[in-house]
């Protein structure tokens, strides 16, 4: 799925306020953006009441059972938009099967068309089912509870797990199924690829059940911490495979866990809030582009560069906490409005003829 990058002004004690939630509830802005603006979508309205008078809250129900889909206290809200999400995931996976499989033609043989029709009509949809089941079953009445004693970490993991999944199967699907409505003959070799590539997806929901069984054995802990950072950059990494990016990465993981804990509160905050989602995002589109099999240079530039800034705040230490705190919102502003005319402009040399 391709991502964007989006920039506004809010006020600045706004923001602080709304960074300091979002850690509490261990998620990023930017994730707490993405699931109201995904609710919005859905439902063509503002998913919550917006009045002129401050109204009593709901009480919370006392038995302690409380259901995860419901907005009751911060824990609720972080883990019904989590349902949200892989809710809308798992729909995004079933839908590319059941087109691709009904845009088969019969005319087409050979071992890979088959081995095709086997991955879309039996396999990867009876695995998309499981992972249906899965995640309605972690949040039934029964599990609320336990929910909140696990670490939500390993949940965002196998989500992005998911994500990842779903995504290659839209690309398979808008370059596939176009190719098979207008088939009318000829080697059927070409679609070897494709093959592959759906085995690979097949392999990744098999490695979310891994992932799923960590998830139930996990306890609550701490966001902000080193080790938390690195998990949050491996998976961001998980799908890249450019040699010299991942070298890169692990310097950056050694920083951290050298360094990270000792940092100023207002660096992590800044590491966390901007840079580190800036990373997350450019290992994002370099994945993409390692999949589409074209120039991954620039894309390749942007992650080291992503790198060489987030290594230099952390060696600084101190230094840099003093001058991240003498930067007004203005600067920070500025800051990131260059980031992205950087991005859009490798973006634009990237899809420029040579």
């Amino acid at each position: 799925m391709a991502q964007v990058m989006v920039n506004f002004r809010m006020e600045e004690s706004v923001k602080k306020s709304m960074e300091q939630a979002c850690r509490e509830m261990g998620l990023s802005m930017t994730t707490a953006f993405t699931i109201f603006a995904t609710k919005v979508g859905r439902e063509k309205r503002i998913p919550f009441e917006i009045t002129a008078r401050p109204h009593a809250s709901e009480p919370c129900p006392q038995n302690g059972a409380v259901d995860a889909g419901e907005s009751c206290g911060e824990e609720g809200l972080v883990l019904a938009g989590k349902q949200e999400q892989l809710e809308i995931l798992c729909t995004e996976i079933r839908r590319p099967l059941t087109s691709i499989h009904t845009a088969i033609p019969a005319s087409i043989t050979g071992l890979s068309m088959e081995r095709i029709r086997l991955l879309c009509g039996d396999e990867l949809k009876d695995k998309a089912a499981g992972v249906s089941g899965a995640v309605r079953a972690l949040f039934s009445d029964r599990n609320a509870k336990a929910l909140r004693e696990k670490d939500w970490s390993v949940l965002d993991e196998y989500l992005d797990g998911l994500s990842a999944a779903a995504g290659e199967l839209g690309e398979i699907e808008r370059a596939l199924v176009p190719i098979l409505k207008s088939w009318s003959g000829g080697d059927a070799g070409c679609f070897e690829d494709y093959e592959r590539r759906l085995a690979k997806v097949s392999q990744r929901l098999d490695g979310l059940q891994t992932i799923m069984r960590r998830f139930w054995q996990s306890s609550a802990c701490g966001y902000g911490s080193a080790q938390a950072v690195q998990a949050r950059i491996r998976r961001a990494a998980a799908s890249v495979q450019t040699a010299y990016v991942r070298t890169a990465l692990e310097h950056l993981e050694t920083l951290v866990l050298r360094h990270y804990d000792a940092l100023e509160s207002r660096t992590r905050e800044h590491l966390e809030s901007y840079y580190l989602q800036t990373l997350e995002l450019t290992l994002r589109e370099l994945g993409q582009a390692e999949r589409r099999s074209g120039d991954t240079g620039p894309n390749a530039a942007l992650c080291l560069r992503t790198v060489n800034v987030l290594s230099q705040v952390i060696s600084s230490g101190s230094q840099a906490g003093r001058e991240l705190s003498e930067r007004g919102l203005e600067a920070e502003v500025t800051a990131l409005e260059r980031l992205a005319a950087m991005r859009g402009d490798i973006a634009e040399r990237a899809g420029a003829e040579p």
